[in-house]
């Protein structure tokens, strides 16, 4: 009986839940409604007018290209192509095409000193002596000497002991600097010995240098091409001590 009452209860309430659903109607503002108003069509404004190209782009872009020399040129404008000094010759090494000079300071270029330097063409070496006043050019790309002229007295030079100086106070405390090399002439007559060195860590770079012998007996029996280690006296500003290497 029970089982009875209860089913009664159920059905209606089925049947009240499986009614249609109708959908609730769409108002005139809703964009699915057909007859829904069209959205206004926006005038483009004629104060900003922008194109695609005026738009920033954040793509990457790309370097202009240099005409071709542009670099060459700039170095050429960057240094000089030559420079010219004044000096004294020291000696002449024609088997290696060298010369020795003592010369002031060349502005922008070297500082005074007494410096051995390729010379092109090798003629030029000819008809000059120890002593002889020169005045000379300096290719600085070739890194050689391509003019030499002798004079009688040309502009004094300044002497290569200052350029010495001034590499001694960049050395800082050091007293003495070891350093190897190959000997390219001694000069009794003053005293001195012209090296090819390599670097000398913390004093000088790798250069053909003339360096004054204190003892001058320290030059004797060496010639042209001996290796040689050598012992400089900062303070003193020479040489005291050369040994020859096998």
């Amino acid at each position: 009986m029970k089982f009875k009452t209860h089913l009664a209860m159920i059905v209606p309430l089925m049947l009240i839940g499986c009614a249609a659903y109708e959908l609730q109607p769409l108002s005139m503002n809703h964009p699915a409604n057909p007859e829904a108003t069209a959205v206004p069509v926006r005038t483009v404004s004629k104060t900003l007018a922008y194109t695609r190209a005026d738009i920033p782009s954040t793509l990457p872009v790309a370097g202009a290209a240099m005409p071709q020399g542009y670099e060459a040129q700039q170095a050429a404008q960057g240094e000089p192509q030559t420079v010219v000094a004044d000096g004294k010759v020291i000696t002449t090494v024609p088997n290696a095409s060298q010369i020795v000079v003592e010369h002031g300071e060349i502005k922008g270029f070297m500082d005074a000193m007494t410096m051995g330097y390729r010379v092109e063409p090798p003629s030029l070496l000819e008809g000059l002596k120890s002593g002889d006043k020169v005045r000379f050019t300096i290719d600085v790309p070739k890194k050689a000497i391509v003019k030499i002229e002798k004079g009688p007295m040309l502009a004094a030079t300044t002497s290569p002991q200052q350029g010495q100086e001034s590499r001694a106070a960049e050395a800082g405390p050091q007293k003495t600097v070891v350093g190897e090399g190959k000997v390219v002439a001694t000069v009794p007559n003053t005293s001195q010995i012209v090296v090819e060195h390599g670097e000398i860590k913390g004093f000088m770079e790798a250069m053909t240098m003339g360096y004054r012998v204190d003892p001058p007996s320290l030059l004797e029996g060496l010639k042209f091409g001996d290796k040689v280690r050598f012992t400089i006296d900062v303070p003193k500003k020479a040489i005291i001590k050369i040994e020859k290497m096998n």
